[in-house]
């Protein structure tokens, strides 16, 4: 009796999920969880370093806008992407606040990289918004002046941590590593502010050891470009 009851309760998992299109568990690039499609994961966060989970931020493929996902409460999104080296995501920030943090609405959008090499790693997409409150004394706090024309460059680290470079003209780097953010440019996420969007793109790279994940990025106005990087 035990036995048949187990099996009746496998049999009813097997459809459990947060809805009907998401993926359960994380997998690498055509394992069959998203046919032969990547499965892209990874979290969305507030800017302080709290763990505060960004909901409802809205993820959408921008070569295939019927791909989309909104975060859960925890900021998780989950996307089946088309195989390729660099996919990019529109991310579109949520019209209600955090479940849990007290900084004012997130008005930023983002583009999120999805880096084919790092999704294969299974290492962690992480990425955070910042809520207009705290836009308007975080920068300061740290002597920037946010130029609305320029764009913001959030690069999170995982493996290694190296220092982390960007080509286009930006202000000085700050770096997040456990708990505190301060000047630099290594640490579990680094920011660009002021990024030269003149180009259209700039270039992710490392000032030592070797990291997957580096290259062309777009850059744009107004704008956090999320990228992830693995170092070794």
């Amino acid at each position: 009796m035990i036995r048949i009851c187990f099996v009746m309760l496998l049999a009813a998992c097997a459809n459990c999920g947060d809805d009907g299109n998401h993926a359960d568990a994380m997998h690498n690039n055509g394992d069959g969880l998203c046919g032969n499609d990547n499965y892209f994961t990874g979290e969305v966060v507030d800017w302080d370093p709290s763990f505060c989970g960004v909901m409802n931020a809205k993820f959408t493929v921008r070569t295939d806008t019927s791909k989309t996902d909104l975060s859960n409460p925890n900021g998780r999104f989950e996307l089946c992407i088309t195989p390729a080296p660099q996919t990019i995501i529109d991310v579109t920030p949520p019209t209600t606040a955090s479940q849990c943090a007290f900084s004012g609405m997130y008005t930023l959008p983002g583009i999120a990289v999805a880096n084919e090499q790092v999704i294969n790693s299974g290492k962690t997409h992480s990425m955070r918004m910042i809520g207009m409150d705290e836009l308007g004394t975080f920068f300061p706090a740290h002597g920037i002046t946010l130029d609305p024309g320029k764009a913001m460059v959030f690069v999170h680290q995982e493996g290694t941590l190296h220092p982390v470079t960007s080509s286009a003209a930006h202000d000085p780097p700050l770096a997040l590593t456990g708990g505190a953010w301060a000047s630099g440019d290594s640490g579990d996420n680094v920011v660009f502010v002021n990024t030269d969007v003149g180009g259209g793109t700039t270039t992710i790279g490392v000032g030592s050891g070797t990291a997957i994940g580096t290259g062309s990025v777009p850059v744009a106005a107004g704008t956090f470009t999320y990228v992830t990087i693995v170092g070794s």
